[in-house]
C-alpha cells in the first residue's frame, strides 16, 4: 500500500507537471555527460526522464529505434487509428490518465468490432450457436457447453484467488509456480480443452507459462475495473508528446551494445561508436533484448539470471483493410477464434456499420511457427487462411501491416511472462538496483499491468535514481 500512496503523490506532483526555476546540477558538461542516461524511449524510458528533467537533473535519452513508444506503435495510414502495440487504457490506469490529461490528449472508445463470433477448429468453421453440439466438440462433458473463446478464463476462475495479486511470490503459492498445463492437469480438464487453450494463450505455451503467473494476471484482471479506452488519434501520440517535452535530451537510433558500470560512473557504448557517461543509467530495455548488451561491472548472480531466462510471449499480427471500392454492405461483420495459424480476427466497423478492417492476432506457438517465416511468406500463410474461412473477402482486402514483436530486434516479444519455477527465482529480483543501474519497464513491476505498469515503473526508477543523486 506504501507504493500505491507514493505514486498516487507522484500524479498529484508539481514534478509532473514542470518545475521551473531548479538550478541544474550538471556533473559534467558536453553532449556526451549527463547526470542520468535513460536507455530506451517507450512509456518507462519517456516516464523517468520526463520525471528526472522537472528535478532539474541533466538527462541522456538514449533510443535504439528511428522513433519512440517502444511497444506503443499505432497504424495511421487507412485513415483508421488502429494499435499493433499496446492497446488498452483501462479504467485503473490512474497515472497514465493523469499524464494523458497534463498533455492535452483525450480518451476515446477503442472501436466499433463486429458483435458476431465464430469459430474455426479443424479446419471446420463453426457458429458459437453450433458449437455446444457440433461434431469437432470434443470437450468433455462437463465443458461442452463452453465457447472455445472463453474456456482459459473459466477453467482458471475455478482456481485459488491470491489475498492481494502481489502476493504471488509468497511462499505460500510457491505450489502455483508449476506449468499452467501441468495443474489444469491435476484438475482433470481434458486434453481437447487444453489443445484449444493453447491455441490462443496469452503466452508462449500452458506448458511455458507458470500458474503463478496465470493466476496473478488473473487477480490483476479483477479489480482493473471494467471497460477500456484509447488515445484519441491512437496511442502514438501519447508516447509522442511525451517526446517533444524531452527534445533535448532525446537521442534516436543509438542502439546500446555495452554498459559498464564503476564506483562513481556508468559508461555507455553505442553501436555506431558513440560513449556517453553519466552517474546513473536508467535501464528500460526488455530483459530479452538487454541480454544482447555486454553489461560489465557488480551485477549480482540474481540478476544475471534474470536477465538471461526471462521469457517474452511472441504476438504476431496482420492487418488487413477492405478495399475503398468494394461494397461493404455485402461483406459479413464476424469476429473469429481459430485453432490455426489465423489466430484471432477482430472485425472493425465503420461508422455505417459495415466491416473495413481486421485483424488477425496470433500468438504464443501459432506466432512462433509463423516468425520462422519471412515476413512474405508469414503475410501469405495469413492471407490464404483469411481467405479461406472468410471466403466473401477474396480479392478484396488489402494488407496493412505486418509485425512480429519476436522478430523485432528491440523488442523480441510482445510482453513479459514467467515460466515454471521462475515466479519464486526471478520475480524479486526484476526490478533490483545493481550499483549504478537501476530497472524499468513493464516487466519489473507487478502492481499494475499493461501500459500502467511500465509508467508507474519509470516513475519508481526515477524516484530510487532522484534519492541517490
Amino acid at each position: 500500500m506504501q507504493r500505491r500512496q507514493i505514486i498516487k503523490g507522484f500524479a498529484t506532483s508539481s514534478l509532473l507537471l514542470g518545475a521551473g526555476g531548479i538550478s541544474m546540477p550538471l556533473w559534467a558538461s558536453g553532449n556526451s555527460r549527463a547526470d542520468v542516461i535513460v536507455i530506451g524511449a517507450g512509456l518507462a524510458g519517456l516516464t523517468s526522464a520526463r520525471y528526472l528533467k522537472a528535478q532539474g537533473l541533466k538527462v541522456l535519452l538514449l533510443e535504439a529505434r528511428e522513433r519512440v513508444g517502444g511497444r506503443i506503435l499505432t497504424l495511421n495510414s487507412t485513415g483508421m487509428d488502429v494499435e499493433a502495440g499496446g492497446l488498452q487504457i483501462g479504467q485503473g490506469y490512474g497515472l497514465m490518465r493523469t499524464y494523458a490529461q497534463q498533455l492535452g490528449l483525450p480518451l476515446v472508445s477503442l472501436g466499433r468490432y463486429a458483435e458476431q463470433n465464430a469459430f474455426v477448429i479443424n479446419g471446420q468453421r463453426i457458429s458459437a450457436e453450433e458449437w455446444p453440439t457440433h461434431p469437432q466438440n470434443l470437450l468433455a462433458t462437463s465443458e461442452k457447453n463452453t465457447l472455445p473463446s472463453r474456456l482459459y478464463y473459466q477453467m482458471l476462475s475455478k482456481g485459488p484467488e491470491y489475498a492481494l495479486p502481489w502476493d504471488w511470490t509468497s511462499e505460500k503459492y510457491a505450489p502455483l509456480d508449476i506449468s499452467l498445463d501441468a495443474y489444469f492437469s491435476q484438475q482433470n480438464i481434458s486434453t481437447q480443452a487444453l489443445r484449444l487453450m493453447d491455441a490462443n494463450i496469452n503466452a508462449l505455451s500452458l506448458k511455458d507459462l507458470s500458474a503463478a503467473d496465470a493466476f496473478y494476471r488473473l487477480s490483476l484482471a479483477r479489480i482493473g475495473g471494467r471497460g477500456a479506452q484509447k488515445i484519441e488519434g491512437g496511442n502514438s501520440r501519447f508516447t509522442q508528446a511525451l517526446g517533444d517535452e524531452l527534445t533535448g535530451e532525446l537521442h534516436t537510433e543509438k542502439v546500446v551494445t555495452h554498459i559498464n558500470q564503476s564506483h562513481d560512473k556508468v559508461a555507455v557504448r553505442c553501436e555506431d561508436g558513440s560513449q556517453y557517461i553519466a552517474k546513473r543509467c536508467i535501464v528500460t530495455s526488455p530483459f530479452s533484448a538487454l541480454k544482447e548488451v555486454s553489461i560489465q561491472g557488480d551485477i549480482s548472480p540474481q540478476k544475471r539470471q534474470a536477465i538471461d531466462k526471462a521469457l517474452y510471449t511472441p504476438v504476431t499480427q496482420v492487418h488487413f483493410a477492405v478495399k475503398k471500392q468494394v461494397d461493404a454492405s455485402m461483406l459479413e461483420a464476424t469476429n473469429l477464434w481459430t485453432d490455426n495459424a489465423l489466430g484471432r480476427v477482430f472485425s472493425q466497423l465503420n461508422d455505417a456499420g459495415q466491416l473495413c478492417y481486421l485483424t488477425s492476432w496470433i500468438n504464443g506457438q501459432q506466432a512462433k511457427a509463423l516468425d520462422m517465416l519471412s515476413p512474405s511468406e508469414a503475410v501469405n500463410t495469413v492471407k490464404r487462411a483469411l481467405e479461406k474461412y472468410y471466403p466473401d473477402l477474396k480479392g478484396k482486402t488489402d494488407v496493412v501491416h505486418h509485425q512480429s514483436w519476436a522478430n523485432e530486434r528491440f523488442s523480441k516479444g510482445a510482453y513479459i511472462q514467467f515460466a515454471p519455477g521462475q515466479v519464486q527465482t526471478l520475480v524479486p529480483h526484476m526490478a533490483s538496483i545493481e550499483g549504478r543501474l537501476h530497472f524499468a519497464g513493464e516487466h519489473t513491476e507487478f502492481m499494475y499491468s499493461g501500459m500502467e505498469s511500465a509508467i508507474v515503473s519509470g516513475v519508481r526508477a526515477a524516484q530510487e535514481v532522484a534519492e541517490r543523486l
